[in-house]
C-alpha cells in the first residue's frame, strides 16, 4: 500500500492505495500508472455527490480528477453499505488510470508546421484520430490546401510535437474550411492513423435528415424546372437549338474536381464542428 493524495467533494484527500500493472497508452506508448482504492468511506450525506463526481470522471473521457503531479480517470468503480447501519456509511472501490497531457504545441503533417488552436486525439475502433483547429495563410496554406486535395487518400507522416517525438503514418479525414481575413483560413483537419479503414458509406446515413432528403427534392424539382424553361424557350424561337443543347448539356451532373469538391467543405462558423 501507497499513500495517496485525491481531491474529492471540494477539498484534497489523503488516502491508501494499491499499485496496479500499468496500462500502455495507445496515444504516445507511455506506461501509465493505475492505482486501486479499496476503502474510500463516505457517510450518507455525501453519497450522492460523490457518486455524481465519480461518474464524471469515468474513463474514457471523463473530467480528469486531481492528484499530486497527475491527473486521474475512474476506470472503474464500486461501493456498498450496510442495510440499517447507523450512521450509515458507504464504501467505495476505486480503480483509476493516469491521464496523459495530449496537447501538442505544433502537428507536423509531410513536412507542414501547424500550429492548434484546438487540438485533441481519440481512439476509434482502435486508430488514433487527431483533429486540430488551426490557422494557415500564404505558401503554407497554398501547401496544405495541395496535401489536402492531392494526398486525400495517402499516408502522410505526421509527428505531433509536445505528445510523441515518433512519426505517425496518418491520412486526412474530414477537413472543413472557414475564409478568415485576406489569404488566411481557418482548418478544422482530422487526421486517421494507418490503423483505421474509411467510413463505410452508410455510417452516417441518418446525418442531416430530413434535411438532405428535402434539398434532393428541390435540386430534383429546379433540374425539371430549367429543363421546362429551354424547351419552352426552343420552342418559341428565343433560343436556337444549338443554345439549348448547349445548356442542357451544363445541367447534366459533372464529376468535380478536387478544387470544387473542396468547396463543399467551406463553413461560414468552423466553431459549429469542434466538439
Amino acid at each position: 500500500m501507497t499513500d495517496f493524495s485525491l481531491h474529492l467533494l471540494g477539498s484534497q484527500r489523503q488516502l491508501q492505495a494499491e499499485e496496479l500493472p500499468p496500462a500502455t497508452s495507445p496515444h504516445t506508448g507511455r506506461q501509465l500508472r493505475r492505482v486501486e482504492l479499496v476503502e474510500l468511506r463516505v457517510p450518507g450525506d455525501l453519497q450522492d455527490a460523490l457518486e455524481s463526481e465519480l461518474q464524471a470522471a469515468a474513463a474514457p473521457a471523463g473530467q480528469p480528477l486531481a492528484g499530486e503531479g497527475t491527473t486521474w480517470l475512474v476506470s472503474n468503480h464500486s461501493y456498498s453499505y450496510t442495510d440499517n447501519a447507523q450512521p450509515l456509511v458507504y464504501t467505495h472501490r476505486l480503480e483509476l488510470q493516469e491521464v496523459e497531457d495530449l496537447q501538442a504545441s505544433t502537428v507536423e503533417v509531410a513536412g507542414l508546421t501547424l500550429v492548434p488552436i484546438q487540438y485533441k486525439e481519440d481512439i476509434h475502433e482502435e486508430a488514433l484520430l487527431v483533429s486540430l483547429v488551426t490557422d494557415v495563410a500564404g505558401e503554407e496554406g497554398e501547401r496544405l490546401e495541395e496535401l489536402i486535395i492531392t494526398q486525400q487518400d495517402q499516408y502522410v507522416d505526421v509527428v505531433r510535437r509536445g505528445v510523441s517525438e515518433t512519426p505517425v503514418r496518418m491520412r486526412f479525414g474530414r477537413c472543413l474550411w472557414q475564409q478568415g481575413e485576406g489569404d488566411t483560413r481557418r482548418h478544422n483537419l482530422t487526421l486517421v492513423a494507418d490503423e483505421g479503414q474509411p467510413d463505410p458509406p452508410l455510417a452516417f446515413a441518418g446525418i442531416n435528415q430530413p434535411q438532405l432528403s428535402r434539398t434532393i427534392e428541390k435540386t430534383v424539382a429546379n433540374a425539371k424546372a430549367l429543363d421546362l424553361l429551354v424547351e419552352q424557350l426552343r420552342s418559341q424561337g428565343v433560343l436556337t437549338e444549338e443554345v439549348a443543347t448547349n445548356i442542357k448539356g451544363a445541367a447534366l451532373p459533372q464529376d468535380l474536381t478536387s478544387r470544387e469538391s473542396r468547396e463543399f467543405c467551406r463553413t461560414s462558423k468552423i466553431e459549429d464542428f469542434w466538439s
